[in-house]
Formats: C-alpha cells, structure tokens, sequence
C-alpha cells in the first residue's frame, strides 16, 4: 500500500476500501462484466416493488417501481462505472431505496459501453432512453440523475434534449460527476492514488471511452457547453478524497451563473463510490439527503 494512500482521513467504515482499485484494464472488464450479473442474481426485488425488462433500442432498461402509491413521477437512472462496467449491486439497491422512498418509478438504462461502444454510443443510449420515456411514461415530473460517468451522461442527455428543443427535467441529481471534467484541477492534481478511483484511473477511463478527437465535443465533456440556461434544479454531490471533486464544484458554479438553482453537498472525510458501502451511518444521512431533493421536485406544485 502506497504511503499516498493510507494518509487519506477515510472515515472508519470506508477503510476497508483503502487499497482496492476498479479494474480499467481491457481484459479485467470483461471478467469483471461477465461477473456483475452473477453477483447480482442473489439480490431480491423488494416485495413492495415491481420491476421489469425494457428493450431500448440496442440496449435495454429496468422500469423498477411500487406495487402501489403515486405513478406521477419518475427518475431516470445512468449507473456509474466509467463508462467501462456494467453497473454494481449497490447501484441496483439504490434504484430500489429511491423507487420506495421517493414513491416514484425508476428508469434503470443499461447502456452500452466502452472500449467496445466508445463515444458517442453511451450518450446516444442514454438520450434514446429518456426520449423513450417521455414518449411511452405516463408521469407529471421526471428527475434526470447518475453517478459517476452516469452523472457526465445524464448532462450530455440534458445538453441534448436543450438543443432540440424537447421537454427538461424538472430536476437533475448528480451524484460525484466529471469524469470528463477539466483534467488540470487540483483534486485531479493530488488524488492520484486515491481508493477506488484516482485520476491516473480516470485518464485511463477516458482513452478507452473516447479517442483525442472527442474532447472538445461537449457531449464527451459537458462542462464545455456555451451555457446551462433551461436546466432544471440540480443536487450535487461530491466526495472529499476524490479526483473529480473541483470538476463538481465547477459544474455547480456554471450551473449558478447560468441561473440554475444548485444543492450541492459536498461529503467529508469520503472517497469517490463511498456509497458502495450500504451499511454505513453516513452514507445514509446522505441518501436521506437525496431523498428529500427527490420529492421536494416530486411533491412541488409550481
């Protein structure tokens, strides 16, 4: 173990995470990807929920909602992963927590991805996903979110349905975006052996995801767009030890000088994932958090 990473304040519960790092090696995805759908078989549906299989296009989806209660409302959901990995048990845990929680119906994308679908297929899924709910979803509010990469997507699916003039969320929440942030802050500076993801990880992620040519596009990296005006409210949320902790907090910036009104809970003593670790006290208060944006845009009658 690095001497750069035992120094990180992790809190206690998130020590345990101190020496893993995500695989982004080409053939290490494929096993871990094969893996992710075995690991997952033994989590259940909550019996208060019903979900099932959508096909999208050339990728498919989870509808995952409550048996009974509001079907007004609706949270279309892009996993993290680096645009690299199928998505992880805990993210399937939190779709279920929200879906519950916030009373509402959870669209869960499986989009394709990199290196095998690069840049632009991930983004073209994720818009193709929520142009498929806004077409074929009954609901009065829609909430656009992801973490990680899935945040960087959501912005791209944003950015895209701004330029074409189609209706907006009524609220985005982004959990640790920025994966194709700036690649010169000083988060992205310090954290380079950082647990679970660190930027030397990201720059690797972001070759694989994309080829030179695409870093200027802005739906490769949405912090680059001319403006935000016509986004809805936004809940940000950022990791202390994390590379794309600036990148978040440029991303809320940019938001409030647009006019875009911003939450943004900025986690201490925390690593990018940290909320892998289900059980913990602190990662719940911060779900909580997530839960009462979700329904403040859910329940509000403007």
């Amino acid at each position: 173990m690095s001497e750069k990473t035992m120094k990180y304040d992790l809190r206690p519960e998130f020590q345990k995470y101190r020496w893993i790092h995500l695989p982004i090696q080409p053939w290490m995805l494929k096993t871990a990807n094969a893996l992710m759908p075995v690991i997952q078989r033994g989590r259940k549906l909550d019996s208060r929920l019903q979900s099932r299989k959508i096909k999208i296009g050339e990728c498919s989806a989870d509808l995952i909602q409550p048996k009974s209660g509001r079907t007004d409302a609706l949270l279309i959901y892009y996993h993290g992963g680096a645009f690299l990995m199928k998505a992880a048990a805990y993210h399937k845990n939190l779709a279920q927590t929200y879906a519950l929680r916030a009373t509402c119906a959870v669209l869960f994308v499986d989009y394709r991805l990199a290196p095998e679908y690069k840049f632009p297929i991930p983004v073209k899924d994720c818009f193709r996903a929520y142009s498929w709910a806004l077409k074929n979803l009954s609901f009065d509010r829609v909430v656009i979110s992801g973490d990680s990469a899935g945040a960087d997507l959501a912005m791209s699916v944003m950015l895209l349905a701004k330029k074409k003039q189609m209706r907006m969320p009524d609220g985005q929440m982004l959990i640790y975006p920025g994966c194709a942030g700036d690649p010169a802050t000083e988060s992205m500076r310090r954290y380079t052996e950082a647990p679970l993801w660190n930027s030397e990880l990201n720059r690797k992620a972001l070759a694989l995801y994309g080829d030179e040519k695409d870093y200027q596009n802005p739906l490769f990296r949405p912090i680059l767009a001319d403006g935000f005006s016509r986004f809805p409210k936004a809940y940000i949320e950022t990791a202390e030890f994390d590379c794309l902790h600036d990148a978040g907090v440029q991303i809320a910036e940019r938001y409030r000088k647009d006019g875009v009104p911003v939450i943004r809970n900025d986690t201490k003593r925390t690593m990018h994932g940290y909320d892998i670790d289900e059980k913990s006290p602190y990662v719940r208060k911060q779900v909580d958090k997530r839960i009462r944006f979700l329904n403040g845009v859910f329940q509000d009658d403007d």
